[in-house]
């Protein structure tokens, strides 16, 4: 709906990489030239080419500059570098994608110190468009690109009493810059799958080699960045209490509530959350554990943390939150393959997951390469039959 108002309109990534190559400066949305975007049409048509996954890719990049976000194109390089990788795919070669960033995608004030303003549709429209975001960045099948830091050397004391912090400092308690930026980090993390939210920080200095391809950068930018489990939103809003912003801080109770609106949407349609290789623990096991709990889930069918580190802590937070009645009956399938969970974790899980117990609809529980004695094995085998352990 928003695409087809005018709200959102999404850039053709090769015009974005191509005048990142060129190097070109961003200019505001109304500025654009009509071939840097891709068409309603155009994307239905790249929708139905896909092999997989949606062509919609979400930028969340700080604001260089209170007026511009990328005033001399660094912030334009470095995200040209990333999606020239998720353009060369071999099995999807020619697959065109339409790319969200928000000053270029949402109506601007074209130049507010020479009083020029968005016009009141524009403003119309800018409001329908912010209403939307949740959805866009939270969608399970949205490819996210995300960088919280500055290019090496900028100064962005100029405009700011804080450096730009790391999103993982941000979540560890430390004041961070900006609100907006925090909400797509959180937005993006509730049902996205973990190759599908990528953190631009983690690319090598090899991005730029004509081999470096989607697999290249997934494989750098999915793992040991700084992804963290789902929120609720009563937490979301404690955090954003808790931190000192330094842009957007006025805006709080308008994300905080665009934020439960796409907690409680996508959490709603999820079947799937699959949280593979991303080095968590008992910690994050435990949280995620909580957001199953608190039946925001009814639709889930599959849960992955396969080849992680989540221990008996976390294995006991996940049963007690699976074996809450009425929490996950179409559940049919658990992956903790590759973890370190021991018996009394295993034991933990064989009660919750029992046949005839709160998850009826189980059919597959993966549990190898772990840490799982006899005692464990055997708990596992009497809960769940010997076909099932």
């Amino acid at each position: 709906r928003v695409l087809a108002s005018g709200a959102v309109a999404l850039l053709d990534v090769r015009w974005i990489i191509s005048h990142a190559e060129a190097g070109g400066v961003l200019t505001h949305r109304q500025a654009l030239p009509e071939e840097a975007f891709l068409s309603l049409a155009d994307l239905v048509e790249a929708s139905r080419a896909s092999l997989g996954g949606l062509p919609v890719i979400a930028l969340s990049c700080p604001w260089r500059t209170k007026q511009h976000p990328d005033p001399d194109g660094d912030t334009l390089r470095r995200v040209g570098s990333g999606l020239r990788a998720l353009a060369n795919d071999w099995y999807n070669r020619g697959q065109r994608f339409g790319v969200f960033w928000d000053f270029l995608s949402l109506h601007q004030h074209p130049d507010p110190a020479h009083g020029r303003v968005r016009t009141a549709e524009e403003n119309r429209l800018f409001r329908q468009g912010l209403g939307c975001l949740g959805r866009l960045f939270a969608h399970p099948h949205t490819t996210v690109l995300r960088t919280a830091s500055y290019p090496e050397g900028y100064d962005g004391r100029k405009w700011s009493a804080q450096l730009v912090l790391s999103l993982r400092d941000q979540y560890e308690g430390l004041p961070g810059p900006n609100l907006w930026r925090y909400t797509e980090a959180c937005w993006s993390r509730l049902s996205c799958g973990s190759k599908l939210s990528l953190d631009l920080d983690q690319m090598g200095r090899l991005a730029g080699d004509p081999w470096y391809d989607r697999s290249a950068m997934i494989s750098e930018c999915a793992e040991g960045g700084d992804r963290w489990p789902p929120l609720l939103p009563s937490q979301f809003t404690e955090r954003l209490d808790a931190r000192a912003f330094t842009e957007g801080k006025d805006d709080k109770a308008l994300v905080s509530r665009l934020y439960a609106g796409a907690f409680r949407e996508e959490m709603r349609r999820a079947t799937r959350l699959g949280y593979g290789g991303l080095g968590w623990g008992d910690a994050e096991a435990a949280q995620v554990a909580r957001v199953i709990a608190s039946g925001a889930l009814p639709r889930l069918e599959a849960l992955s943390f396969l080849l992680n580190e989540v221990g008996d802590d976390g294995a006991r937070a996940l049963a007690a939150a699976l074996g809450r009645k009425w929490v996950a009956t179409r559940l049919s399938r658990v992956d903790l393959c590759g973890n370190s969970i021991r018996d009394g974790g295993a034991k933990a899980l064989a009660a919750a997951l029992a046949h005839g117990g709160a998850c009826p609809s189980l059919r597959q529980l993966y549990l190898d390469y772990n840490c799982i004695g006899d005692k464990g094995a055997e708990a596992l085998a009497a809960a769940l039959g010997k076909e099932g352990a």
